[in-house]
């Protein structure tokens, strides 16, 4: 288990801050809501966010986990198993999807649209309503609409921030997308370091536990005992097994809570895999 007493700290510092995409991302709005105005560093995928916090390259790096409508962002999900990292922060950032062409268009033109499969899945109701439009999957939404920006071409468009419109010269051919209103995303920042702030209210841990009947019970029972609330479980299979599974857990306890503390140290004693993921607290952008 990690040294809690070494781990405290009173705030973050300011960077440099690794985010996927380009400018204009949701991944910049999370970052400046966290630092305010963060020296970022923009990757070409999220593999390379944990890279780079990995490698020292950066001190922080930010990061999609999950949408309050599309559900988790199953590629961080499965990265989270291969890199070193902790959770420092999380923010909620409300999404607010837009249509963007380049030049004098309308939508009756549009042939093609570009962007990421979480906006896809969160517009899912636009794009039905839009049958005879292509849809392509990239790699980011500010880099297809930048890609849009750049080519030329008036038949095709992203679906993007409202950002991207000052920052590309895009039109806006439709607002607000979205399939909800009430549209959120969760991000968290990462750190090669664990770093525990004071007001730190929620931990997030991975394990998986022996593959036989009741070894998960055996390890919700120690959650319920303790009257801890679970604000997320989700599982993931794990490569080349016969059908065993990563667990995801976030709970609301701080680590300075010697019961807390103590139900940590026995599952890392007791289970087949654990990772302690980090003790950090989240805010609204």
């Amino acid at each position: 288990m990690i040294n809690v007493k070494e781990s405290r700290r009173t705030k973050l510092d300011n960077g440099p801050i690794a985010c996927q995409g380009v400018e204009g991302a949701y991944s910049q709005v999370a970052a400046d809501a966290l630092f305010g105005n963060p020296d970022i560093m923009y990757m070409k995928n999220f593999d390379s966010v944990f890279r780079a916090v990995e490698n020292g390259l950066c001190r922080y790096g930010v990061l999609p986990i999950e949408n309050s409508n599309a559900g988790s962002v199953t590629e961080v999900h499965d990265l989270m198993r291969v890199h070193n990292f902790y959770i420092v922060r999380s923010v909620k950032v409300q999404i607010s999807h837009m249509l963007l062409g380049k030049g004098k268009t309308d939508i009756k033109k549009i042939k093609e649209i570009y962007t990421h499969e979480q906006a896809i899945k969160q517009c899912s109701k636009f794009l039905e309503q839009n049958p005879d439009i292509k849809v392509n999957v990239y790699p980011n939404t500010a880099t297809a609409a930048k890609f849009v920006a750049e080519s030329g071409r008036t038949d095709i468009a992203a679906i993007a921030s409202e950002a991207c419109v000052r920052l590309y010269g895009m039109t806006v051919l439709a607002r607000n997308i979205q399939d909800h209103n009430n549209n959120y995303t969760r991000f968290i920042c990462i750190s090669k370091n664990c770093e525990i702030l004071d007001n730190a209210e929620k931990i997030s841990i991975m394990l998986t536990t022996a593959h036989k009947p009741g070894a998960l019970y055996e390890v919700l029972r120690q959650f319920a005992d303790l009257q801890l609330n679970l604000t997320k479980l989700e599982s993931r299979p794990i490569a080349n097994s016969d059908f065993e599974f990563m667990f995801y857990f976030d709970f609301q306890a701080n680590v300075n809570n010697k019961a807390v503390y103590d139900l940590l140290v026995k599952l890392e004693r007791s289970v087949k895999q654990f990772v302690f993921l980090g003790n950090y607290s989240e805010i609204i952008a």
